[in-house]
């Protein structure tokens, strides 16, 4: 005669273990504490130079866009600065306003020595501009970005402070 025992029924057979202990938990979560403590302010200056790209090529943007409205219209086009260049700016055809521009991060400074930078009917600067965009902590760390427009009107935009 045989006995059969069912599986629960065996007092000395050990169950599948799953999960995690209570140590191995505690590890994971402190690895991931000092990891994310080494990375957090790296992660931050790439936040803030980012910023201080897009800033560049929205600046770059906006004066290429008044460049082609001045030819379009076949007036002269003025982009000016709202309280100050971080403030944002207008693009404006006489009294008609074009575009206008919100104020930019808090984190972001845009210096020029003129408060507009007009572009005549046949799309050239009525003068040299030289903006620079940089991270108000001036961290070494982060590149500023100088948007220049020629006197022909074409802006560009490099890295490094303007001269």
């Amino acid at each position: 005669m045989r006995r059969h025992f069912s599986r629960s029924a065996n007092p000395l057979r050990r169950h599948d273990q799953r999960g995690f202990t209570l140590v191995e938990l505690v590890i994971a979560v402190s690895m991931i504490g000092v990891l994310a403590t080494l990375a957090g302010p790296l992660f931050r200056d790439f936040v803030i130079q980012q910023s201080v790209r897009n800033a560049s090529f929205e600046l770059m943007s906006d004066l290429t866009f008044a460049r082609s409205e001045a030819v379009k219209r076949n007036v002269s086009v003025t982009m000016s600065k709202t309280g100050t260049w971080t403030g944002g700016w207008t693009v404006a055809a006489g009294a008609t306003t074009l575009r206008q521009h919100p104020a930019l991060s808090p984190n972001i400074t845009i210096t020029m020595a003129n408060p507009s930078v007009a572009f005549l009917l046949n799309g050239r600067a009525s003068g040299a501009a030289k903006f620079t965009v940089d991270d108000t902590d001036g961290k070494a760390s982060i590149v500023a970005r100088c948007v220049s427009v020629d006197p022909g009107g074409r802006p560009q935009s490099v890295a490094g402070s303007c001269p």
